[in-house]
């Protein structure tokens, strides 16, 4: 006699039907040689970042470790402290002027493409390459980024070129920490980049080169004739138990 966690294991093969998502948003694809050669390159240019950040840290310990030591307003002396923050060495410079042509992180390249989306031509604080590690982070924290992206693009008027309007490039898995340790940050989920800098733009022209622009067809649409798109279902192999008549309740 079979026992009853006998019987409960019993399941048996079924197929369920679901209809695909009709506003599901398709990322700009390439080849993976050429992900890897964008993020190698902007893995070497960045780095100057790194010795910037490193020497901001080093600052505001000392600032933190002065105002430990302070007994009286009489040994305050702030000149020394801007005056050692002032002293950069040639990469922690550089990086500090790179860093007006970088925007690190979802929130702040977020806030970027929608005050970009809000201008109809070129402005200086246009992102012209947004770098999306969406193999490593959840998909619900960058799904946004494919229709803000085609919103920033489609936003300018018909005299900027469209090799000249905004790429967006999502990269595989491995990219998130790859990038942290060449900007010298803990995490670096989003990068945007902005025209100006000559090495940066250098990168930039090879997205443009290797990338479509994004494109999310149901966004700015002009109204005309209606086009139909054939219905795509997928179809879902799972297991369900198996449940005799002798199991189901009986209705009241």
């Amino acid at each position: 006699m079979a026992t009853a966690r006998a019987v409960n294991d019993k399941r048996r093969q079924v197929f369920k039907h679901a209809l695909e998502k009709p506003y599901t948003t398709v990322w700009p694809s390439s080849s993976t040689e050429a992900q890897t050669e964008i993020l190698n390159d902007l893995c070497i240019a960045l780095h100057p970042l790194s010795s910037y950040f490193a020497h901001t840290r080093r600052v505001s310990k000392a600032q933190h470790r002065r105002a430990r030591r302070r007994t009286s307003k009489n040994n305050t002396n702030p000149t020394s402290i801007s005056t050692a923050h002032d002293q950069l060495s040639d990469p922690e410079l550089k990086g500090k002027k790179m860093l007006d042509f970088v925007c690190i992180g979802i929130n702040s390249t977020t806030r970027a493409l929608e005050r970009q989306a809000q201008r109809s031509t070129l402005h200086a604080n246009d992102l012209a390459l947004v770098i999306v590690c969406k193999g490593d982070v959840e998909p619900q924290l960058v799904a946004h980024f494919p229709g803000l992206a085609h919103a920033a693009r489609s936003a300018k008027n018909d005299s900027v070129r469209r090799e000249d309007k905004l790429r967006l490039v999502g990269v595989a898995a491995g990219a998130e920490q790859r990038l942290a340790q060449a900007v010298g940050q803990h995490r670096v989920s989003v990068l945007g980049i902005r025209a100006g800098h000559a090495e940066l733009d250098a990168i930039v022209e090879k997205a443009r080169s290797g990338y479509n622009v994004p494109s999310v067809p149901w966004i700015g649409i002009q109204r005309g004739d209606p086009v139909f798109h054939p219905v795509c279902v997928r179809e879902l192999q799972t297991s369900a138990p198996i449940i005799s008549k002798k199991q189901i309740p009986a209705k009241a």
